[in-house]
């Protein structure tokens, strides 16, 4: 008996599904007392009630709190107190969960599909210790999907350096949640109900998911991101646009010494991916052929990158060799898309295209961010130990002085069904 009770006992800390609260998404913002106002504002209460999808007869209650978060009506306390000289807080945490109450018998047409909670706190974990004591449910991480980072809080190194550091060590976090940066508020993004997939935190995770498949959507899993800092101190972050009926994630944020430097657009992401090795398959629509456009789309890609010594000075080179299809011209237009000069002429267009994006992009990263996200440090410290111990000293003036060179090779294979 004594023995069988060893293997009886592994069920005595459950916790019913019903009784979790699944958090799906999390907002870091850094804690702004005028943004809480707006918040409190006639023109966000209409959103929000459009986007919780309120009733038009149904009035969501206008409650004004006094500085101690007491409503002076009912002198009920309604939300935590509002920041003060002996009250002030580092963060405003966002907190969404799925109401499972909706995939049930008993579920309403007009019942909310989330519940979507914003708190003020001093550090981000423990957030959910604050909430268990306003909801009736035990706060769960091991789902999480999405972790949102606000636009003014990755703009102090401090905070981000906590953050990271915070949601890193939580055991209950899973390492492959994705991380974005918003480009207002990461309240702003949560908010926001997509019309495919309400649930925001699913609809970023798919569309991070699919990173490796588009080439314009990176995938920055909290691991690599940590690691990236550890290795290099730089570090690049997808970025996700809030709208009203979606949202878009698009480009990223470039990091360097944990403080935000700036953005890479949906085309220099291109190329970063093309540089990193990252990207699958990407789409090219910028090769124009008298008034008609010829999208260009890859099969696959290979990166390869090699240091050479010329001079005394060290050289980076990396090799693209692309393959893929053309999937539109014009038809009957008599033109042979696979047979030369045409193959020829769009071949050489396209690394043109590639060759000067990649200039582009290397020297917004040298000379502008001064930022080696592109791992030359670390390529350099495997293959030529003895020269990085040289250059490592001064590594942010010495990563200027690097050499850069992209070769582009791209090969049409097809067009199409019609050629």
């Amino acid at each position: 008996m004594i023995f069988l009770t060893f293997f009886l006992s592994g069920c005595w800390d459950r916790v019913e599904i019903e009784d979790r609260g699944y958090v799906l998404a999390l907002g870091v913002d850094k804690y702004d007392p005028s943004d809480l106002n707006k918040y409190e504002s006639s023109e966000y209460i209409d959103l929000d009630r459009r986007t919780q999808k309120f009733s038009p007869e149904q009035k969501k209650p206008d409650i004004k709190t006094d500085q101690k978060g007491i409503d002076p009506q009912t002198k009920r306390k309604v939300k935590p107190p509002l920041p003060n000289s002996k009250n002030e807080y580092k963060f405003a945490i966002t907190v969404l969960f799925p109401n499972l109450r909706t995939i049930g018998k008993d579920s309403k047409p007009d019942e909310q599909m989330r519940f979507l909670f914003v708190r003020p706190a001093n550090d981000v974990i423990g957030i959910r210790n604050y909430l268990e004591r306003e909801i009736n449910k035990r706060l769960y991480y091991g789902y999480l999907k999405v972790i949102v980072l606000g636009r003014d809080l990755v703009e102090e190194p401090g905070y981000m350096k906590e953050v990271l550091d915070g949601l890193s060590r939580e055991s209950d976090i899973p390492q492959n949640t994705f991380l974005l940066v918003s480009e207002t508020t990461a309240r702003d993004v949560l908010n926001t109900m997509p019309l495919v997939q309400p649930v925001t935190g699913i609809h970023l995770f798919e569309i991070s998911k699919n990173a490796s498949i588009y080439g314009r959507v990176i995938d920055t899993p909290l691991s690599q991101v940590v690691n990236s800092f550890i290795n290099s101190n730089c570090a690049v972050i997808s970025r996700v646009e809030p709208g009203i009926e979606t949202l878009k994630v698009a480009g990223a944020a470039v990091f360097k010494n944990f403080r935000f430097v700036g953005w890479m657009n949906e085309k220099q992401l291109q190329i970063y991916k093309l540089l990193m090795g990252k990207a699958k398959h990407t789409f090219i629509d910028d090769l124009k052929y008298k008034s008609t456009y010829i999208p260009f789309v890859t099969t696959e890609i290979q990166t390869k990158k090699k240091i050479k010594n010329e001079k005394g000075r060290l050289k980076i080179v990396y090799n693209l060799r692309i393959e893929g299809e053309v999937i539109e011209f014009v038809f009957k237009s008599g033109y042979k898309v696979l047979d030369d000069p045409m193959r020829r002429y769009i071949q050489n267009e396209l690394n043109k295209i590639l060759k000067t994006r990649a200039e582009d992009l290397i020297y917004l990263l040298k000379y502008k961010y001064n930022a080696d996200v592109l791992g030359i440090g670390d390529l350099i410290s495997k293959r030529r130990a003895k020269d990085w111990e040289k250059l490592k000293k001064n590594w942010d003036v010495e990563f200027k002085k690097i050499d850069i060179e992209v070769i582009p090779d791209v090969r049409l294979r097809r067009s199409g069904t019609i050629y």
